[in-house]
C-alpha cells in the first residue's frame, strides 16, 4: 500500500483556512539568504498555499549577515504572528544562536528551546512540521503507534530528535540511528516502522526486505530533474507500505507550518 499525503494535506488546508476566517487574519514572515535557494523554493510552495486558506505570506530574502537583525525586527513587529527560518544558516550563524534569537511566540517551526522543551514534556501546541507530517500520515490512515517499534534513521535536531520524543509521547518504542550507527540491517529487520531521512536516494530498497514494515520516507532527492526518496520500490512487495515520493510526507510539511502559524496567531 502507498499511502498518499495529499489527502491529508487537502484536509489540513481546508481546517486552517476556517480557522484564518475565524479570527481574521494571520501574517507569517519566512526569511531566507540568498544562497539558499531550496529554502526560497520552499518558502514558495508554503505561499502558495498560504494563498488558499488566506493567511498572509511574506516569504524575505536578505544577505546572510542580515538573518539576525532581520530576526530581531519580526520579533517586534506586532503585525506578524509566524516567523519561519531557512536551514542551513549562513556560515557563522549556528542552530543555537536562532533558536535564542526567534521570539518563542512566533516560532512556526518549533526551534526555539522554549517550545522545543514543552514537546519533551508532551505539550505539542508546536510540533516541527517534518516529525508532525510523518506522524499525522500514520494517524490519517489510522495506523496506532502505541506498541509498535520504530526506527528513525536521522538524529538532527529539526526532524530525528523531535520525532523520537513524539513517537514516545505517543507509546512507540524508538530506536534512533546515524551515520555512526553498526548493524543497520539488523535493526531494519527489528522494527515495525522506518522513518527515513538521509538524503540518499534509494538508501533502503523493497526487495531487501524481508518482514512486515512500514517506511515513512521523508528524504527529498533531485535525481535527473525528478524528486525521489531515500525509499526504492524496486519491486512489488506486499510486506512493505510506504509513503510517496513526491506527494507524501512533503505534501504535508508545508501545510503543518501553515497549521503551527494559526496556532500562534490564536494565542496571541
Amino acid at each position: 500500500m502507498i499511502l498518499d499525503g495529499r489527502p491529508i494535506a487537502k484536509h489540513l488546508l481546508e481546517e486552517v483556512k476556517k480557522g484564518v476566517a475565524d479570527i481574521g487574519k494571520v501574517k507569517m514572515v519566512s526569511v531566507a539568504y540568498e544562497e539558499d535557494q531550496e529554502s526560497i523554493v520552499y518558502f514558495n510552495s508554503i505561499r502558495r498555499n498560504a494563498e488558499k486558506v488566506g493567511i498572509e505570506f511574506n516569504p524575505l530574502v536578505i544577505k546572510g549577515e542580515e538573518l539576525l537583525g532581520t530576526i530581531g525586527k519580526l520579533n517586534n513587529d506586532n503585525s506578524v504572528d509566524a516567523v519561519i527560518i531557512g536551514r542551513p544558516f549562513p556560515k557563522g550563524v549556528t542552530n543555537e544562536m536562532v533558536s535564542e534569537a526567534i521570539d518563542p511566540d512566533k516560532d512556526a517551526d518549533c526551534v526555539t528551546y522554549q517550545n522545543m522543551g514543552q514537546l519533551y514534556f508532551g505539550a505539542e501546541g508546536i510540533a516541527p512540521a517534518t516529525p508532525k507530517a510523518s506522524i499525522d500520515i500514520l494517524l490519517y490512515n489510522n495506523i496506532d503507534l502505541r506498541g509498535k517499534n520504530a526506527l528513525i534513521i536521522n538524529r538532527s535536531v529539526t526532524v530525528g530528535r523531535p520525532l523520537s520524543q513524539m513517537l514516545l509521547n505517543m507509546d512507540a518504542t524508538v530506536t534512533v540511528a546515524h551515520s555512526k550507527t553498526k548493524n543497520m540491517e539488523k535493526l531494519i529487520e527489528e522494527n515495525d516502522i522506518i522513518f527515513l531521512a538521509v538524503a540518499r536516494p534509494g538508501y533502503l530498497k523493497a526487495s531487501t526486505i524481508r518482514s512486515k514494515k512500514l517506511v515513512v520516507d521523508i528524504g527529498i532527492n533531485v535525481v535527473d530533474r525528478k524528486i525521489r526518496g531515500d525509499f526504492e520500490p524496486d519491486i512489488e512487495n506486499a510486506l512493505v507500505d510506504y509513503t510517496a515520493v513526491p506527494g507524501g510526507v512533503g505534501a504535508v510539511t508545508s501545510v503543518e507550518i501553515l497549521k503551527n502559524a494559526l496556532v500562534l496567531a490564536r494565542s496571541r
